[in-house]
């Protein structure tokens, strides 16, 4: 069922973003292709080799809570009849029985409609927003309504607090109130378009994510957005789209792109809504109330053709509502944001001047069709970094900070080549899979690309391929890893095989890696040798917060030789207190301490007060969130912004004092 030549070794967390590329529309998967997608799991995963009554109870629990995660349609007593069937989906999915998936959509959809009519009941309720109660957001410490009764107040509280939400955003109660009318309008259109492809897919996935988090089937959408993403380049307009109110709206126009070199007069703009998509010679076809994924695939297309947009653009007050068309030829769009860039910062110590040179890696990327095909055009992280610290060493620096905080990771090879560049030959990762076969993976290359002092950023969400390259720069004592928390914990491996007959694609945990010493980071990650406080330390998340994460034991040393004139401990216990001390003087530092206790404590609520001041501290919640996607988002040097990097460059300074 899978193409030899389309596997890929993967280490990344996947993160779906809608960008325009060129893809034909998925046929989708039926009931006859659950069987054969189950088998391939199972015959590839590094754990598992058979669907056991712990996958099947496991599955059942997946499924219940992809579909209705905050409990607010399904009954107790629903749920005890799904719950019958738990040990018997392997005998199902053997025997191609697979009536228990339509009758559990059914009842769903049937379930969703009761609740629209509840919701349009309680909607138009007077709702008081200085009554002191409260609702619980932690849906694992409450079961599932018992009754219609107690199903009623669960919706009247949800409703009361989407209100409270909308109410930070709009003018009154009564905007909240269409706003909220207007969503679940959409979200009915969306389970009433539910067809058996997505309920297979659902499925399958509830299976492969039971035997982990990483596992997952991928429609041919999915499939397409991922390769875009291990590509770094794209057939299509360049625009990236968000959905709100039924509207497709453009969220960001992509540097370089096919809608960036469009004229002025008609230039696309941010929150320019997209009503109507038309292909060359083609009629236009109206696009509101359609699912993003829908419009997307009618705005992708291959190089050079046309596509033309229907736009309203929302006046200001001086300004009509604009209606414009505007035709778009595509293109080949290299996504250089995501690339690896460079930057130096020139700082004073001891009266002398002392260069540092930055590079900050997104992710470890590669373009997998080009590298077969030796196509020197093709995107690389490692190559890209060559080309970066070729930049740097010309200009003379005195040591290096590469930047992997919020870097999900990518292509496992890449990881390897990366780490090459700054060590001598010699294991950089060991992986074992699941019949205790041993691979070392090596850098061959003799001598260092980059021999300098070095320091290496992390933070919680630095995961994968970023936890092999820094696991393994700690484990050589080749440079200082810095951080506010330990990395992710995603010490697993997935292989990567594209569906026949475009039907997507199944990602698989194969393997589990280990760092060069024999320990692995799955669950605990990589700590730092030195802890900067910094806000992404206020979101519990990791490896170990998943459903269903591996376990590994330790395992023999891959015999490597550390070195022994870049760091000690000692120097690190000094450059250590010189920063503690450092960050404790600093009243910016004290004021960010303050911000993620109380940002610690408002993401740890088990409860929220359904009075309208609590709304105010939800939103300090999505201020922080943002915050934190911009500073792990910086490209160079911001160090007016970025509290953290400042003193990272200060620890370097000092280790360049003391390794000298």
């Amino acid at each position: 069922m899978l193409n030899k030549k389309h596997k890929i070794t993967l280490t990344a967390l996947i993160v779906i973003v809608f960008i325009f590329g060129c893809f034909s529309r998925t046929v989708g998967v039926k009931q006859t292709d659950i069987k054969p997608l189950v088998g391939v799991f199972l015959s590839k995963h590094v754990r598992y080799q058979s669907m056991d009554q712990e996958l099947s109870r496991r599955t059942m629990s997946n499924l219940l809570n992809f579909i209705d995660p905050g409990k607010y349609y399904f009954y107790k007593s629903d749920i005890a009849g799904f719950i019958a069937h738990e040990n018997k989906l392997g005998e199902y999915i053997e025997n191609g029985k697979y009536g228990l998936i339509f009758d559990y959509f059914a009842l769903y959809k049937k379930r969703f409609d009761e609740s629209m009519v509840l919701f349009n009941d309680l909607i138009k309720l007077d709702y008081d927003f200085n009554k002191d109660e409260y609702i619980t957001v932690d849906r694992e410490k409450i079961d599932y309504p018992a009754n219609k009764a107690e199903m009623r107040e669960r919706w009247r509280k949800n409703i009361k607090l989407q209100l409270l939400n909308y109410l930070t955003t709009v003018k009154d109660v009564n905007e909240a109130k269409e706003k909220l009318r207007n969503k679940y309008r959409l979200n009915k259109k969306r389970v009433d378009e539910i067809d058996e492809s997505r309920m297979i897919s659902t499925f399958v996935n509830a299976f492969s994510t039971a035997l982990d988090p990483h596992s997952n089937y991928l429609t041919q959408e999915e499939h397409e957005d991922f390769m875009i993403q291990t590509k770094l380049k794209l057939e299509g307009i360049g625009v990236i789209l968000r959905s709100e109110d039924g509207f497709a709206l453009v969220e960001s126009i992509i540097p370089g792109g096919a809608a960036a070199k469009l004229p002025a007069a008609i230039q696309l703009k941010p929150n320019d809504k997209i009503v109507a998509v038309a292909q060359k010679d083609g009629e236009s076809i109206d696009v509101i109330d359609m699912d993003l994924r829908d419009v997307v695939n009618l705005i992708r297309g291959k190089s050079g053709t046309m596509v033309t947009l229907g736009i309203f653009r929302k006046a200001d007050e001086s300004q009509k509502p604009v209606r414009m068309q505007i035709p778009i030829v595509r293109e080949e769009i290299k996504l250089e944001d995501r690339a690896a860039k460079s930057d130096i910062y020139i700082m004073k110590k001891g009266g002398k001047e002392v260069k540092i040179g930055y590079i900050k890696l997104p992710t470890f990327y590669l373009d997998f069709d080009a590298a077969q095909k030796n196509d020197p055009d093709g995107k690389s992280s490692s190559i890209d970094v060559i080309r970066e610290i070729n930049k740097l060493t010309n200009l003379d620096i005195s040591a290096m900070v590469v930047d992997l905080r919020g870097n999900p990771g990518g292509a496992l090879t890449e990881a390897v080549n990366v780490a090459g560049l700054f060590i001598d030959q010699g294991p950089v990762v060991k992986i074992v899979y699941h019949t205790q076969r041993t691979e070392v993976l090596s850098d061959d290359d003799p001598g260092i690309y980059y021999d300098g002092p070095l320091v290496v950023l992390i933070d919680r969400f630095s995961a994968s391929a970023s936890e092999i390259f820094a696991g393994a720069i700690k484990d050589y004592r080749r440079g200082i890893v810095v951080g506010p928390t330990a990395t992710f914990g995603k010490g697993s491996v997935q292989e990567y095989n594209q569906l026949p007959s475009k039907k997507g694609a199944v990602k698989i945990t194969t393997a589990l890696f280990y760092q060069p010493g024999g320990t692995s980071n799955q669950l605990t990650g990589v700590a730092p040798d030195i802890i900067i406080p910094d806000i992404s330390a206020a979101w519990d998340i990791g490896e170990e917060k998943l459903r269903y994460p591996l376990k590994w034991e330790k395992i023999p040393s891959a015999g490597f030789i550390p070195y022994r004139n870049y760091l000690n401990r000692a120097m690190i216990g000094t450059l250590q207190e010189q920063s503690k001390r450092r960050v404790a003087g600093m009243k910016e530092f004290t004021e960010l301490n303050e911000r993620i206790a109380t940002l610690k404590k408002l993401i740890a609520t088990k409860e929220i007060s359904l009075k309208e001041e609590s709304s105010i501290e939800k939103h300090k919640v999505r201020d922080m969130e943002k915050q934190l996607k911009r500073e792990n988002n910086v490209r160079v040097i911001d160090i007016d912004n970025d509290l953290f990097l400042r003193e990272a460059f200060n620890i370097t300074a000092e280790y360049i004092e003391r390794i000298q």
